[in-house]
């Protein structure tokens, strides 16, 4: 006879399936627990690491001009948390610093991020991604304003070439990188051929390029029972179908828990259409 706390976890929505988790997880936000939350079993594979920028001279510089700058905008809760860390190292208050700046962001997360550090943003789009931003940001007058972009190196070029177009001026300082992990993912490839994974979650488009690099050419085709794909946004889908994936899943708003939420809804779905 199962026991009632076995009964109770295969009633929770996600219960009977098995995700792989490309990213690693923080103190702030935990994608696996939130699975397992919701009854599910989780695999993680962290596909690329967050490390220092090569240089921080560009935002060391900025830090010291912040009273001319009009705007800060932030395109990740990365770019707040490694901000916050390199103002911590410089000696220097988040607070004090963007008192007087108005800020923007890209997606609810980064937004959330920024009012745990007590910096209320003057603008974040419904859609999140750089273009909601620039669309958001059409109500404003940008010519001759001072805008600090805070964000990863090799970040996309649309945002800052539409602030140009609209006549603001940039300073683009890199806080953080995505590198490759490197490591031994034989256990990967192990769980995929015996089929234990029902679902494959990316969050980011580098995660797809080393999990593309990760598998051996043809790996992925040759599977019995290939997993579903979940991705947030659309560049992190763009970058799946680019190598003729599938997505399966893609919340509207770009976050953990709306992802979990569609995941549930999904697995709802497919037991009631039985």
């Amino acid at each position: 006879m199962k026991s009632v706390k076995v009964q109770l976890a295969e009633k929770l929505p996600l219960a009977g399936l098995r995700f792989l988790v490309t990213r690693q997880d923080s103190p702030e936000i935990s994608l696996t627990k939130m699975l397992q939350t919701q009854g599910a079993s989780v695999l993680t594979a962290q596909m690329t690491q967050i490390v220092a920028p090569v240089s921080w001279e560009s935002f060391d510089a900025a830090t010291l001009q912040v009273s001319k700058i009009d705007w800060a905008i932030f395109s990740s809760r990365n770019g707040v948390h490694h901000c916050q860390k390199r103002l911590n190292e410089l000696g220097l208050l988040t607070q004090i610093i963007f008192s007087n700046i108005k800020t923007a962001c890209i997606g609810q997360a980064t937004a959330t991020a920024l009012s745990d550090l007590g910096i209320t943003p003057e603008l974040v789009p419904e859609h999140f991604q750089s273009e909601g931003l620039i669309s958001a940001f059409g109500q404003y007058d940008l010519h001759k304003k001072l805008c600090w972009l805070i964000q990863a190196e090799s970040a996309r070029k649309i945002l800052p070439a539409a602030l140009e177009k609209a006549g603001a001026q940039l300073i683009t300082t890199p806080v953080y990188r995505n590198i490759p992990e490197t490591r031994d993912y034989s256990f990967l490839l192990t769980e995929l051929e015996d089929n234990k994974l029902d679902w494959v979650l990316f969050a980011s488009p580098s995660a797809v390029n080393n999990f593309h690099n990760v598998i051996p050419a043809g790996f992925w085709s040759s599977l019995t029972i290939v997993p579903k794909i979940a991705c947030l946004g659309e560049i992190t889908a763009a970058a799946v179908r680019h190598f003729g994936w599938n997505v399966e899943a893609q919340p509207d708003i770009q976050d953990f828990e709306h992802l979990v939420k569609m995941l549930c809804k999904i697995k709802s779905d497919n037991i009631n259409s039985r």
